[in-house]
């Protein structure tokens, strides 16, 4: 049996809006999705609702929905709409049946339950969720974005970014485990356009190439966000089969050492 990796599969895989690099072709995405179930990989993010569409429709083709864990969230924009700006939504009764629909499932194995900046939205939409949990329909449910003092409430896992241009944001992930979540670490390379920027910055400054350079610091910075003890799981999107191995192999060389951490940090400082 496979051993589960610590990367999530992100759904900024699928579209083409939150990075630098090309949507990939269905074709493509299908192949990614397949190398990582292939290789430990198990646990798939779906934020937008583009997302859960096309991770549906992959599973479903593959015939390995039952191999998969998915995470969902509350955004209903389609593809046809600015989706990215159009924002979380409270859910709302028939929202689950929508889900499940788009996702080709019967059950919802983790959902976040994103706040929408309405204290009355919020609580209704956490009672639904909370019924949901209760008819097994829905799994764990987790928050995003959470403060250090956020209460642990009825919530299994937290969401929030972390990487070399966030360092504050340690103490959250820590409090988080001490209420006894998982956490879930995202936007390991901030962007895609950030991590373009500084490969540029880092190959100007030595002899590499751009490529060169942009793939020392992929590899830097991913593992300065995955290989933390306070980072349960690292959500990475990836847009080419071929760097799905490539993050594992990274994954697999450990914490950075110092000289590898000293040369991330000034870097991404911009000293």
């Amino acid at each position: 049996m496979k051993q589960e990796s610590k990367l999530v599969l992100g759904g900024h895989s699928y579209i083409g809006e939150l990075g630098s690099d090309p949507e990939a072709p269905s074709g493509e995405q299908e192949a990614i999705v397949a190398e990582c179930l292939d290789h430990g990989i198990t646990t798939f993010d779906t934020t937008y609702q583009p997302e859960r569409v096309a991770l549906g429709r992959i599973l479903e083709r593959l015939g390995r929905r039952n191999e998969a864990t998915i995470i969902a969230w509350n955004f209903f924009t389609p593809r046809e709409r600015d989706f990215v700006k159009a924002g979380a939504e409270a859910y709302r009764p028939e929202s689950l049946e929508t889900m499940l629909a788009e996702l080709r499932t019967d059950r919802l194995d983790m959902m976040v339950v994103h706040g929408v900046d309405d204290p009355a939205a919020d609580a209704a939409q956490l009672e639904l969720a909370l019924g949901w949990k209760k008819r097994g329909l829905v799994g764990s449910l987790g928050t995003w974005w959470p403060s250090a003092d956020t209460p642990s409430g009825p919530f299994g896992f937290m969401v929030r970014p972390w990487n070399v241009t966030q360092l504050a944001e340690r103490p959250v992930f820590e409090s988080g485990q001490r209420k006894g979540w998982r956490t879930y670490a995202c936007s390991p390379f901030v962007r895609g356009w950030k991590l373009a920027e500084l490969a540029a910055k880092a190959a100007a400054e030595s002899r590499a190439t751009v490529e060169e350079a942009r793939g020392k610091l992929a590899d830097h910075m991913l593992r300065f966000s995955a290989c933390q003890p306070f980072v349960d799981r690292l959500i990475v999107a990836i847009r080419k089969r071929e760097w799905v191995r490539r993050n594992l192999e990274s994954l697999a060389r450990g914490p950075l050492d110092p000289e590898e951490g000293a040369w991330l940090e000034v870097l991404a400082s911009g000293g």
